[in-house]
């Protein structure tokens, strides 16, 4: 029996033009009516997740947030957070002197400002995208207390240029992954979405056999493998459908509602 459905957001239940699809809530607040609990699972912080849940319909059927790749999960109802695994500001700015031969514009969440080292047509988008203010600054200098994660823009025909980058510079204190077509994330080896996923678990005293998550790209790929049934969209990257239990259609087609209505029963039951 399902008691908990997670999903990514962009690229799974937001789809390319930032707009969410009226039957994702719908479809959720069905399964919520019959005791399922839903968990919105993002990189972004959750300070900025929050205000873009009310433009796409899914503040009222979210009952946790998962923000900062699972660095962070708050309980809706009661408004309790819990943290783990930030890196320093010694060794985020150890990584940005890293990536400075690619010429990658680093960046740094402050509140409802994202900082970057200079404006460039992504950083536009990707601070439209998370519904921020896209500020210029040194932001080598601003990192100056832990965080969960340091964020790179990236163009996106150099994203294989990074990766193998990241392949190439191994470090233990952190590891490097894409997030979206133009985003390449640092963060503490220890921390993925599957760490909120267990929080969420330990809180509800539910196993992964009863939960279900929903993903698109690199960074979803310990969620998916988590839990019994991870499911892959259709628009997906390769690395993630070759560990999904099954591929949902495109983000799109709508197709995390698509998948549900097809394959979850009343009952719950995976089919």
């Amino acid at each position: 029996m399902i008691r908990l459905i997670a999903s990514d957001l962009d690229g799974t239940i937001i789809d390319t033009h930032n707009h969410c699809d009226p039957r994702i809530p719908e479809t959720l607040n069905h399964y919520r009516s019959l005791g399922v609990k839903f968990a919105v699972c993002s990189g972004r912080p959750i300070d900025s997740v929050l205000p873009l849940l009310d433009g796409w319909g899914l503040r009222e059927a979210s009952d946790f947030i998962i923000g900062s790749n699972g660095g962070e999960v708050l309980e809706c109802s009661t408004g309790k957070r819990q943290e783990a695994y930030k890196l320093s500001p010694e060794i985020l700015r150890d990584v940005i002197d890293l990536y400075e031969p690619l010429n990658l514009i680093p960046t740094l969440y402050d509140g409802m400002t994202l900082y970057v080292s200079r404006i460039s047509a992504n950083t536009e988008n990707v601070a439209r995208r998370v519904g921020v203010k896209c500020v210029v600054g040194d932001v080598r200098a601003l990192t100056v207390k832990p965080e969960f994660k340091e964020m790179f823009v990236v163009e996106p025909e150099d994203m294989e240029t990074v990766e193998r980058f990241a392949a190439e510079h191994p470090d233990p204190r952190f590891i490097g992954y894409k997030t979206a077509v133009d985003l390449f994330e640092i963060t503490n080896p220890l921390l993925a979405k599957d760490v909120g996923i267990q929080v969420i678990g330990a809180m509800m005293h539910i196993t992964p056999n009863e939960m279900m998550a929903f993903g698109d790209t690199t960074n979803d790929i310990q969620m998916l493998q988590y839990v019994r049934y991870g499911i892959a969209m259709e628009n997906g990257s390769d690395d993630a459908k070759a560990v999904s239990y099954a591929i949902a259609p495109s983000v799109n087609e709508c197709g995390m509602a698509e998948y549900l209505k097809a394959h979850l029963t009343d009952k719950l039951e995976v089919i």
